[in-house]
């Protein structure tokens, strides 16, 4: 089995995402039935994660949403940045890679500070990606605006995770910013219509 395959169990189905493929995909009933049953460890049966990906301490499902992206001024200088930096990852999806740029993201985070963090610094930049989508337009972006998060916070050493969710009937996928239960970038009861996939 391909060490690039994640998969989540959503509505009794299981869903796939192949990370180097860049693909969501499912299996037929009866491949899906084998799948489970030639599965060697049975936690894996409703989520696994490929192991290049490993979840960090810290993450729990999203329970709340961050208070800072809903208070603070309209700084244009971070607001600017925050545009730029999602300029840049979409600019890398569309000449490179998902899995690439997912690694990254995971070696950026090599550094950074876990557990409880509170900073200036921190609520600026979450205000400032919140306020960008005032000036540039969400739809259909969520991916590498939570993304250029992630990548943001790593470098300043805040850690933030890449969370990318999943739905059925009809099939969606969405992907938000998260730090151990306060997602950074959208509102919680938004991201528990999906199933997280992957997590990093």
């Amino acid at each position: 089995m391909k060490d690039s395959l994640a998969w989540c169990e959503c509505d009794g189905r299981l869903v796939f995402l192949d990370v180097r493929a860049d693909r969501y995909f499912q299996l037929s009933s009866d491949r899906e039935i084998a799948f489970r049953q030639a599965l060697d460890n049975p936690e894996e049966e409703s989520r696994h994660q490929p192991s290049i990906f490993p979840v960090r301490d810290g993450w729990r499902p999203p329970a709340h949403t961050s208070q800072s992206i809903a208070r603070g001024p309209f700084n244009l200088a971070d607001i600017a940045a925050a545009i730029w930096w999602q300029t840049r990852v979409e600019r890398r999806l569309v000449t490179g890679s998902l899995y690439h740029l997912l690694l990254t993201l995971r070696d950026a985070q090599g550094s950074v500070v876990t557990g409880v963090q509170r900073s200036e610094k921190l609520d600026r930049t979450l205000r400032a990606f919140q306020h960008a989508r005032v000036l540039r337009s969400a739809a259909d972006r969520c991916l590498p605006r939570s993304m250029a998060l992630a990548l943001r916070l790593a470098r300043d050493g805040l850690a933030a995770q890449l969370v990318i969710g999943v739905r059925t009937s009809p099939f969606g996928a969405h992907s938000w910013a998260q730090h151990e239960d306060q997602v950074l970038n959208d509102s919680v009861e938004e991201v528990l219509r999906f199933t997280p996939i992957l997590i990093v």
